[in-house]
């Protein structure tokens, strides 16, 4: 009977450890994806900074476009208002 009982003692034990340890890999496999989602969040962030940039460029070429659009037009009122007067 003690033989028995200290059986199901050690096996209990065996038990116990091996439940510890798996929280340890539960907490390394729960870093690890928390460290992955950083890195993704990051590396959006560094998209959207980018797109950002890329907007603000094409903002300032549609700027530039458009003054030489006005530049054209003031070009082409002087034109006609030199044929007008000859």
């Amino acid at each position: 009977m003690k033989k028995i009982i200290a059986l199901a003692i050690a096996t209990t034990m065996v038990f116990a450890i091996a439940a510890c340890g798996d929280t340890a890999a539960e907490t390394s496999a729960v870093e690890t994806v928390a460290e992955t989602a950083v890195e993704e969040t990051v590396a959006e962030t560094e998209a959207a900074d980018e797109t950002v940039a890329e907007t603000e460029a094409a903002v300032e070429e549609t700027e530039a476009a458009e003054e030489s659009v006005e530049e054209t037009e003031a070009a082409e009122e002087s034109v006609e208002e030199t044929e007008a007067e000859a």
